[in-house]
């Protein structure tokens, strides 16, 4: 479906996408939890790693 600035939903399809959208905004997301892991795991690593190089110096 393409929607153009010009488009103009009705009543009845805006209900259904907010209600789209509110009960998809509850449902857990197991491959962005994943993703948020590693991002966790690399930041550690990286500041472990910085860390590390810090300490070394003195």
């Amino acid at each position: 479906m393409n929607i153009n600035n010009t488009a103009r939903l009705t009543d009845s399809l805006e209900r259904e996408l907010l209600a789209k959208a509110m009960e998809d905004q509850f449902r857990p997301h197991p491959m962005r939890a994943v993703g948020k892991v590693v991002r966790g795991l690399v930041a550690f690593t990286s500041a472990a790693r910085a860390n590390a190089r810090h300490n070394s110096l003195y």
